[in-house]
């Protein structure tokens, strides 16, 4: 019996460490290069660097608004790094808007472990440090493709505490990216800590609502916008699918001008 439990633990041992690879293998394609804000072309940016309390680094790229204008917390995609992002954080930044945009362990010089409940814990203590980052004022959350996950658990957390909410590419839940993309594997990822089940939660967010979706989106399916829109609890809430876009160019002249609308309402 001993032996069959020393057996037993071993293999669900191994196939936990399985999963955790498949998460970081299959979901992470980040760009670790470390760039500054000017040396990306945006000085108005400031580079700002948390030690995380296991030690790890954690890389912020962070400017104040301006006029009482919202601050946008930035949770990007899967792949590439912040200085890929730069164009759209000096739009922000050329309307008023503050941007806090954190990078996750393995983008942009941040380190450390990375799994979902890791990246969901730095996005809270992000989220609870903004008055000192960027000031006090309103915090409209920002969700790019995977970090749609981060923003929806977030915002769900928060209740009525957030001034908006804009989804990018939102994915009802890794799972079913998964099942869609790599469905040989997909049984791995059930044992993911945080499979960021959006699905579940977007019931819970009570904020004002924006969902921006490529109409021919072949990584990340626009009925998960849908299903998505569908289900979130906010009152106030908008779907634009973009005629023609895909999944990583969804930010065209009609997305950026309902987004733009959407931020000045906040």
């Amino acid at each position: 019996m001993l032996r069959f439990l020393v057996i037993l633990a071993a293999m669900m041992f191994g196939t936990a460490l399985l999963a955790l690879n498949a998460e970081r293998l299959l979901l992470y394609h980040f760009d670790e290069t470390r760039i500054s804000p000017a040396a990306a072309g945006e000085p108005r940016l400031s580079e700002v660097l948390w030690q995380t309390p296991v030690g790890d680094r954690l890389v912020l790229w962070v400017a104040p608004p301006r006029d009482g204008r919202p601050t946008i917390l930035y949770f990007h995609g899967n792949a590439g790094n912040l200085a890929g992002r730069v164009g759209r954080f000096r739009g922000f930044l050329d309307k008023g808007y503050g941007v806090v945009a954190m990078a996750y362990p393995g983008s942009s010089g941040s380190t450390g472990e990375q799994n979902s409940e890791v990246f969901q814990t730095l996005a809270e203590a992000v989220f609870a440090d903004l008055p000192n980052l960027s000031g006090p004022g309103p915090v409209v959350v920002y969700g790019e493709s995977l970090g749609t996950g981060v923003a929806v658990q977030l915002a769900a957390d928060m209740g009525d505490g957030l001034a908006g909410l804009v989804l990018e590419s939102p994915y009802t839940s890794i799972l079913d990216v998964g099942r869609a993309q790599y469905p040989r594997l997909a049984d791995w990822l059930y044992l993911l800590p945080n499979p960021w089940p959006s699905i579940d939660r977007i019931g819970a967010v009570a904020t004002p609502l924006l969902i921006l979706h490529g109409a021919e989106d072949q990584v990340v399916p626009t009925d998960m916008g849908r299903a998505l829109f569908a289900a979130a609890g906010s009152d106030t809430k908008r779907l634009i699918v973009v005629e023609g876009a895909g999944h990583n160019d969804v930010w065209q002249a009609n997305a950026q001008s309902a987004l733009y609308r959407f931020l000045a309402d906040r």
